[in-house]
């Protein structure tokens, strides 16, 4: 299994909608829940998101994105970065807490 960084920039914000908001959440959470995306987010400045993402290949990253929604409507592009984990928390619910 590879690991990936994904970020997103949006390049035309006047384009988003609720209608692509939500079918781009949906889209995420089907991601989520076959347990491809560890986490997501928006950036703290509101330009677009990240989110770490396992696949076997960069293709498949590729695939996937092609069909996300914010990408097909032309709002988000995506700089996808491969990185090796070496290190990680045991335990990243704990790590998220308040």
């Amino acid at each position: 299994m590879k690991f990936f960084i994904v970020e997103g920039t949006i390049k035309n914000p006047d384009l988003i909608n609720d209608n692509i908001m939500k079918d781009h959440m949906s889209y995420s959470q089907k991601a989520m829940d076959k347990g491809l995306i560890l986490m997501s987010g928006l950036k703290s400045d509101m330009s677009g998101g990240l989110f770490i993402m396992k696949s076997e290949s960069i293709d498949d990253v590729h695939n996937y994105l092609s069909a996300e929604p914010l990408k097909i409507n032309n709002i988000q592009d995506y700089n996808i970065t491969e990185f090796s984990p070496h290190y990680f928390n045991e335990s990243p619910s704990e790590w998220f807490k308040k």
